[in-house]
């Protein structure tokens, strides 16, 4: 049996998503196994992303590569100057490291190790949503976004990790 059919005939807003709402989704998944084995030895924390960021800051060292995602991440989870309602929809966790997350996103933190270390963050929280079932609650609704800017945070931290 294919995966692709059973959440079809199980899950309820699962037909309702696209074909590309589907794949953000699926290639996401694939994306963060790859990062999470080369980069954070197949152990993914906030720690553990902070260490990896530190030790590879050599390799970013400039925010460019990531200038989309930040835009939209910075657009989705801001407003007027302040973190809005759907920052809370990551469902931080104590550890979570959210203030530093949120330093960069309303702009307080340029540093280009600490902007690639809030979106993997926030790229953490999203991973964390998806696989403990909390974007189901709402049927996946408004992710597609999410997970392409998110996947791309993770290929051009992974690229420039392989240079």
């Amino acid at each position: 049996m294919l995966a692709e059919d059973w959440l079809e005939r199980t899950q309820p807003g699962y037909q309702e998503l696209s074909k590309v709402e589907r794949s953000a989704v699926a290639g996401f998944s694939i994306v963060w196994s790859v990062f999470e084995a080369r980069a954070l030895s197949t152990n993914a924390t906030t720690t553990a992303i902070v260490r990896f960021v530190d030790k590879n800051a050599e390799n970013f060292g400039s925010a460019e590569p990531f200038g989309d995602a930040l835009a939209y991440f910075r657009q989705r989870y801001v407003s007027d100057g302040q973190i809005n309602h759907k920052f809370e929809s990551l469902h931080f966790r104590k550890n979570d490291k959210r203030e530093r997350v949120e330093a960069v996103l309303l702009g307080c933190e340029a540093a280009p190790t600490e902007i690639v270390t809030a979106l993997l963050i926030i790229v953490f929280r999203l991973r964390n949503n998806l696989f403990h079932g909390i974007k189901w609650a709402y049927e996946m609704h408004d992710q597609q976004r999410n997970f392409e800017h998110a996947t791309a945070v993770l290929t051009r931290v992974l690229d420039s990790h392989a240079a």
